[in-house]
C-alpha cells in the first residue's frame, strides 16, 4: 500500500512539475516573439504543418526529434542564431501534448503510468527547490538549466508509451544505431580535410578552436559540435552492435553491424575522448552480467582479450596512444589539474547541503555570476557539477536515480522471455548503463545531445523489457490492452 501512494505522490510532483515547466515556456516564448516577423511568417508555413504531425503523429514526433538531436551540432554551425534551444522545448511540448491527447480519446491517463516514477519525481521535486536556494547568485539562471533538468525527462514518458510492439522497439534502436553511423561518417570525412568551411568559421568566432585542437590534431565532432559528445555516443553505439551481434541475423545485416562498429570506433579514436575507451570495459561487465548465453561470453571473451592487448601493446600510433592514456590517468597532466580542483572544492560542497545552486558554474555561471567563485570553476565532470550546483543532498539524489535506473533494468532483464529482445535489452543495457561510470569523467548527460538521447533510450529500454517479459519470440501482439493489428503473426 505504500508503494502505490509512493507512486501518487511521484506522479502529482511531475505533474506539477511540468504545469511549471509549460507555464516558464509560455512565458519564454511571449517575451521571445518579437524575434523576426519574416521568421515567424516562415517557421508558420512549414513549422504549423509539422507541429500538427507531431501532436497527431507523436511516434513519428519522436523519431523526427532523434533525428533534429544527431544534426544539431551542424545546424548550429550553419545557422548560429537558430533557437535550437527553443526548438526543442516546443517539440517536447507538443509530443507531451500528443501523448496527452492520445489519453483522453482512450479515457486513461497513462503518460506516468511507467517505471521510476518515485526517484524522478525526487529528482524533479529538488530542481524546484533549488529555485529558494538562499545563496544562489541567480535566479534567471535557475530558469536556464531546470528547463533541461525538467523538460527533457518528458522524453522518457512520452517514449515509454508510445512504443507498443517489438518492431516500435527495433526501429528506435536501428534509428539511432544508423544516424550514430551516418555522424561517424560525417566525422571522418570532417577531420580529414581539416574541418568544413562553415565548421571552421563557426569554431573561429566562438573561440572553440583550442578545445578540437590537441598535440597538432584536430578532433573530429561530426554532427555534435563537441568531441566529447561525439565519441562518448559512437564509443555507446558501437558497444550496443557487437551485443546485437549475437542475436539471429542474416550474414549481410552482421556485415552492416561489423562495418558501422569499425566506423563508430574509429569515429571514437579521433574524437580524443578518453572516456568512450573505459565505456568499452564497463559494458563487457553489464553483458556478463546480465547474458546467461554462451555467445555472448564468447564474444565478451574475444573482444575482451583483444581490447586488453590493444590498451598494453607500445603502439606509436597517435590516437592508440591516447586511448591507452584512459588507463593511466597519472601520466595526463590535465587528471592532476581535475585532482586539484576537486581537493579545492570540497570544502565548498561538505558546508553546503544546497549547492551554490543551478547555473552556477560553467557556461551558465559565467553569463549569470560572473564575477563568483563558482563561475570560475570548471565542473569536469556530471557528479562534480551536481555536487556543486545542487549540493551533497543533490548528488545523494542523483546517485538514487541512477540506482533505481541500474536495478530495475538488470532485474528486468533477467526476466525477459522474448530471446530476441533479451539480447536488445542487453545491448541497451550495455551501452548505456556505463554513463553511469562515464559521468564521473565528463559531464555527459548535463550537456547536449546526450541529455536528450538518454531519456529516448530509457524509455526504449524499459518498454523494451515489459514487452520482452510479456511476449514470445512469434508474438507481436499490441501492449496495454489494445487490439492486435490485423495482419500481424
Amino acid at each position: 500500500m505504500g508503494s502505490l501512494t509512493n507512486e501518487s505522490i511521484g506522479k502529482k510532483v511531475l505533474i506539477a512539475g511540468g504545469l511549471l515547466m509549460l507555464a516558464m515556456l509560455l512565458a519564454l516564448f511571449s517575451v521571445k516573439i518579437y524575434f523576426a516577423s519574416g521568421l515567424l511568417v516562415i517557421l508558420g508555413i512549414v513549422g504549423l504543418p509539422v507541429a500538427l504531425l507531431i501532436v497527431f503523429r507523436p511516434a513519428f514526433g519522436v523519431k523526427l526529434l532523434v533525428f533534429l538531436v544527431y544534426v544539431m551540432g551542424t545546424l548550429i554551425m550553419l545557422f548560429p542564431s537558430l533557437p535550437i534551444g527553443i526548438v526543442i522545448d516546443l517539440f517536447i511540448l507538443l509530443l507531451t501534448l500528443g501523448r496527452v491527447l492520445q489519453d483522453l480519446n482512450d479515457k486513461k491517463f497513462r503518460l506516468f503510468k511507467a517505471p521510476l516514477v518515485f526517484s524522478l519525481a525526487l529528482w524533479v521535486l529538488w530542481h524546484l527547490i533549488e529555485l529558494f536556494n538562499p545563496i544562489a547568485a541567480s535566479r534567471v539562471a535557475w530558469f536556464y538549466v531546470v528547463r533541461p533538468g525538467i523538460g527533457y525527462i518528458m522524453l522518457f514518458f512520452v517514449t515509454y508509451g508510445l512504443i507498443k510492439t517489438k518492431k516500435d522497439v527495433k526501429q528506435m534502436v536501428y534509428l539511432c544505431w544508423g544516424l550514430s553511423v551516418l555522424s561517424a561518417i560525417w566525422g571522418i570525412i570532417s577531420v580529414g580535410q581539416n574541418y568544413f568551411d562553415f565548421e571552421m568559421r563557426y569554431l573561429v568566432a566562438q573561440d572553440a578552436l583550442k578545445l578540437v585542437f590537441i598535440a597538432g590534431r584536430y578532433r573530429a565532432f561530426g554532427t555534435m559540435a563537441t568531441p566529447a559528445q561525439f565519441g562518448v555516443i559512437t564509443a555507446q553505439m558501437g558497444i550496443l552492435a557487437i551485443v546485437l551481434l549475437s542475436a539471429k541475423y542474416k550474414w549481410y545485416q552482421k556485415l552492416v553491424f561489423l562495418v558501422g562498429i569499425g566506423v563508430l570506433f574509429y569515429g571514437m579514436a579521433i574524437s580524443g575522448t578518453r572516456t568512450g575507451v573505459v565505456m568499452i570495459p564497463v559494458g563487457a561487465i553489464f553483458v556478463v552480467l546480465l547474458a546467461r548465453n554462451v555467445k555472448v561470453y564468447i564474444l565478451t571473451l574475444i573482444g575482451g582479450a583483444f581490447f586488453a592487448v590493444l590498451m598494453v601493446l607500445p603502439i606509436q600510433n597517435y590516437h592508440v596512444r591516447r586511448m591507452q592514456t584512459a588507463f593511466s590517468p597519472e601520466k595526463d597532466a590535465s587528471y592532476e589539474v581535475r585532482m586539484k580542483n576537486r581537493e579545492r572544492i570540497k570544502p565548498f560542497i561538505y558546508s553546503h547541503p544546497m549547492g551554490g545552486g543551478l547555473g552556477t558554474t560553467g557556461v551558465w555561471g559565467k553569463r549569470f555570476s560572473p564575477n563568483t567563485m563558482l563561475a570560475n570553476f570548471p565542473p569536469d565532470s556530471g557528479y562534480m557539477r551536481i555536487a556543486v550546483e545542487m549540493g551533497w543532498v543533490g548528488l545523494i539524489i542523483y546517485l538514487i536515480l541512477w540506482a533505481s535506473i541500474t536495478i530495475k533494468a538488470m532485474l528486468g532483464g533477467w526476466k525477459v522471455k522474448d530471446k530476441e529482445m533479451k539480447v536488445i535489452v542487453a545491448a541497451i543495457i550495455a551501452s548505456m548503463l556505463p554513463l553511469s561510470v562515464a559521468e564521473y569523467a565528463q559531464d555527459i548527460i548535463g550537456k547536449l545531445p546526450s541529455n536528450l538521447l538518454f531519456w529516448v533510450w530509457i524509455g526504449i529500454l524499459f518498454k523494451a523489457i515489459k514487452i520482452g517479459q510479456e511476449t514470445n519470440d512469434d508474438d507481436e501482439r499490441i501492449l496495454e490492452g489494445q487490439q492486435e493489428p490485423e495482419n500481424a503473426n
